[in-house]
């Protein structure tokens, strides 16, 4: 009989049951001197509120949760919401141009990686129209900043679809909690420049606080089509933060936030003759009113509006035949008879009407004579203009003393417009319920059972569920299991798409106008159902404060189905829901200060990812990770090391490794200061991220190392 060879899964469950049981073992040792009784007032732990909308302990979430605290930040000198999420374990980041990251637990697929929200305050950034989360242009600084909540798992039973893989929620300081003015400025050697200025204050039983930042980050030195890179960003930002305590048992938090700026973009077209820059000006309002009329009862209103603008706009000249509007028609009916017309050629018809119109192509390319192939330049865009309403109501009760709830009900409305992907305005009403019920029937135990229901107006209803159970083995260690179903819903550009380039200041003119169509275009087929995902989750949490330790760990088994995965072009425009993938794995992370002068972070995942297409398989790490130290030398100097990477074992991937020094000199007295010296060095020069036909993307700096240096002071 030949040997039995154990399967890749089988080995990761092995390997996770093997490191639970050691883990069990180790912290049962600790805890042996310790009350066999459960103290769930775990001080030690943060109290998170993401996972439910309930103010939890970590030992009672029904997640996993990574939590990167302002001290974090300043302790690793973390200076972007990028960076700092390369500390969350299974969190896939791939940094295309300086203004384009692709990011998305677990990867999966690169091209565009939607599956995962972002909210700032309580307020979605995601943008509904494409999918997308514009890292770059958050409306937030670092120093702004005072928690970022990531739940490593589908969140969707909490906050709906589009939390299909993770929700990464920022949130920023309370406007009584910071300096009455504060200011910063950063430079580095890769062209960065940024500067923040911040004032509160106070008024009666009001604090207010207003953040204004400047940004200058250039990108890569070398792209795949530009060897001078030209990928810098530029960012303005206004952010506005009010609380009023309107009696003892109400609030009001209000929120204003602008950012506005120019991203450049190297590529759109092979014709183009300028560079495609973007022209981004984003507005966005939100209040919350809360309402507490016994300790047993909260009530929340929650508003918000947001207005998002992207103008993009360049020069073209393509071949004057490719402007022909016989040529655009031809393509509608026959994508293949449109290129064989091009190419010089006539084909044949299955219908009279094929033959018409293939008739009328070939007349009005040969009508242009020589012009048909020489150039004619012409300006067309890819413009977007999105809004989002959202209204909220949320109610959460205490039962009994081991029993709460909180529900809720919300509307969202949201509007785009883009003459060239759209065809014009499009809309989108959603109408959603959700609960959580939080159940402890034995000092050792936390049951958790929640979902959401949401009805969309473009896919239809939808539903996301969550179970899970916390046992508290002992006073410091909890077992937690989880299963959940989360879900993202197809944007109204998978949906609703209409594709076209409609140019305008076109010279020479062609059959004597100056505005034309580029004559390939795409409609979409619509009737696109919800991507799914199943999640089971087997973790285990320790704080073992003597030790000054808390460790989770994570072994999952999530399986993708009714994925759209396929690369939606212009040449090529057909999403489906025929794909899957299955993910599998163990993820762990701890902190551990063995002295009060002392912070270690370390993290690292382990992922095996079976799809049934490869570009599922685009972004995708079988070993990522981070290794961080800080260390207060004395009262005046502290500095900090620091180590991240990704294998890279997706399609075209190349594996990312980075080690960052920081030394901070901190200056005393009524107006204390920080000086801070950054060393970062890359361990390859190139990222690839994609394998397209025939070559494999990949940007590049010139050098590896830069170094920046940045002053903070604070009144």
């Amino acid at each position: 009989m030949g040997s039995l060879k154990p399967t890749p899964g089988l080995q990761v469950s092995r390997l996770a049951w093997v490191a639970l049981a050691w883990l069990g073992a180790i912290s049962g040792a600790a805890a042996q001197s310790e009350s066999a009784e459960v103290d769930l007032n775990q001080g030690a732990l943060p109290v998170v509120i993401t996972p439910t909308r309930l103010r939890q302990s970590l030992a009672d979430v029904p997640a996993s949760v990574t939590v990167i605290t302002a001290e974090t930040l300043r302790k690793l000198h973390i200076t972007s919401v990028v960076d700092a999420l390369r500390l969350v374990p299974g969190m896939d980041i791939t940094q295309i141009t300086g203004n384009d990251d692709r990011i998305n637990y677990h990867g999966t697929n690169v091209l565009v990686p939607r599956r995962m929200n972002v909210l700032v305050d309580g307020m979605s950034v995601y943008r509904p129209a494409l999918s997308r989360v514009p890292w770059r242009q958050l409306p937030i600084v670092v120093e702004d900043i005072d928690r970022i909540e990531v739940t490593r798992g589908p969140n969707s039973a909490a906050h709906g679809p589009n939390s299909m893989m993770a929700i990464v929620n920022i949130i920023s300081k309370h406007p009584g909690d910071v300096e009455s003015a504060f200011g910063s400025v950063r430079l580095g050697s890769r062209g960065e420049h940024e500067t923040v200025a911040r004032v509160a204050t106070r008024w009666q039983d009001s604090s207010l606080r207003l953040t204004a930042g400047s940004e200058k980050a250039e990108g890569y030195d070398k792209l795949p089509r530009s060897q001078s890179g030209h990928d810098t960003l530029r960012m303005q930002r206004l952010n506005l933060r009010s609380h009023t305590r309107v009696s003892s048992t109400q609030g009001l938090d209000l929120q204003l936030s602008l950012a506005q700026g120019t991203a450049e973009w190297a590529y759109v077209d092979p014709y183009q003759a300028t560079f495609p820059d973007q022209r981004i000006r984003d507005a966005a309002f939100n209040g919350t009113y809360t309402h507490r009329p016994s300790t047993e009862h909260e009530w929340q209103v929650h508003f918000s509006h947001a207005d998002f603008s992207l103008r993009q706009s360049w020069l073209s000249c393509p071949p004057t035949a490719m402007l022909l509007p016989e040529l655009f028609n031809l393509w509608r009916l026959n994508p293949a008879y449109a290129d064989a017309v091009l190419s010089g050629r006539v084909p044949a018809g299955a219908t009279a009407q094929e033959n018409a119109l293939i008739g009328s192509a070939v007349q009005a390319v040969r009508n242009l004579g020589a012009r048909a192939r020489q150039p004619t330049c012409t300006r067309p865009n890819q413009d977007m203009f999105e809004k989002r309403t959202d209204l909220e109501f949320q109610d959460t009760r205490v039962l009994s003393e081991g029993m709460r709830l909180i529900s809720g009900v919300g509307a969202r409305h949201q509007q785009t417009r883009g003459e060239t992907f759209l065809g014009g305005l499009q809309q989108n009403d959603s109408l959603r319920a959700f609960t959580n019920l939080e159940y402890q029937p034995r000092r050792w135990l936390s049951l958790n059972a929640g979902g959401y229901a949401e009805q969309d107006h473009l896919t239809g209803s939808s539903f996301s569920p969550r179970l899970a159970a916390n046992v508290h083995v002992t006073q410091h260690q909890t077992l937690r299991f989880v299963t959940s179903q989360g879900t993202r819903t197809p944007d109204i550009y998978e949906q609703r798409v209409n594709w076209a380039y409609r140019a305008v200041d076109t010279s020479p003119l062609v059959n004597g106008s100056s505005e034309v169509r580029f004559y390939r275009n795409a409609v979409s087929p619509g009737g696109l159902k919800s991507e799914r995902i199943t999640s089971r989750e087997v973790g285990y949490l320790l704080n073992a404060p003597r030790w000054g330790l808390v460790l989770d760990v994570k072994v999952f088994d999530d399986h993708l189905s009714d994925l759209i995965s396929e690369k939606l072009q212009l040449s090529s425009f057909h999403p489906t829901n025929n794909n899957t993938a299955h993910l599998k794995g163990l993820e762990w992370q701890s902190q551990w200060s063995p002295a009060p002068e002392w912070s270690v972070w370390f993290t690292h995942a382990y992922l095996d990812n079976q799809a049934s297409t490869v570009l599922e398989q685009t972004q995708y790490a079988r070993h990522s990770g981070a290794l961080a130290v800080s260390h207060q030398f004395s009262e005046r100097w502290s500095g900090s090391a620091a180590y991240y990477a990704s294998s890279g074992n997706g399609l075209g991937q190349s594996s990312y490794g980075r080690q960052d020094m920081t030394l901070t000199r901190r200056g005393l007295g009524p107006s204390p200061w920080t000086a801070t010296l950054g060393l970062s060095r890359l361990d390859n020069l190139g990222t690839s991220y994609f394998q397209d036909i025939g070559s494999v993307l990949e940007s590049s700096y010139r050098r590896r190392l830069s170094v920046f240096g940045q002053l903070n002071v604070g009144f």
